[in-house]
């Protein structure tokens, strides 16, 4: 079940690409999303956000920091404060399950790898800004498909 993506627009006029975030305690809501890295580490950050009266307000972090580094591309799902969480990611198919798992107190959280593509559609500043931050160089295919 791939979700089409939709367009929400605060009262600025600035526009935010959304899926919609199903969860069984809010219901759905159209999530924007926010791409960061962790000061301490350097691990990709997403934050989701929704439209309230307007404005843009923070809804949940889809990942969570636990300290030791991840793979490009790889962060810790939040499983405990986002039970549907990997509902969402595999409905949309934005990242896969990874296999590895990190506890942390009561709770065990995925590693998941997130796919690059599907964030560029989502979240093209801060994909961008991470991979700046990160060091990787993307190659450039309008050269190649030119040649």
């Amino acid at each position: 079940m791939n979700e089409e993506i939709k367009v929400i627009k605060d009262d600025r006029g600035v526009e935010y690409k959304c899926l919609t975030y199903t969860s069984r305690f809010t219901g759905e809501t159209d999530v924007a999303f926010d791409i960061q890295q962790y000061m301490n580490n350097g691990n990709m950050y997403i934050g989701l956000g929704c439209n309230e009266e307007g404005y843009l307000e923070p809804f949940a972090d889809l990942t969570v920091n636990l300290g030791d580094t991840t793979p490009n591309y790889c962060a810790y799902v939040d499983t405990n404060n986002l039970p549907d969480a990997e509902t969402f990611i595999a409905d949309n198919e934005l990242g896969t399950f990874t296999g590895f798992v990190k506890r942390s107190g009561y709770c065990e959280y995925p590693l998941y790898m997130f796919n690059p593509d599907k964030l560029r559609e989502l979240c093209p500043d801060g994909i961008a800004m991470y991979e700046k931050n990160k060091g990787i160089v993307l190659e450039n295919k309008q050269k190649n498909e030119t040649r």
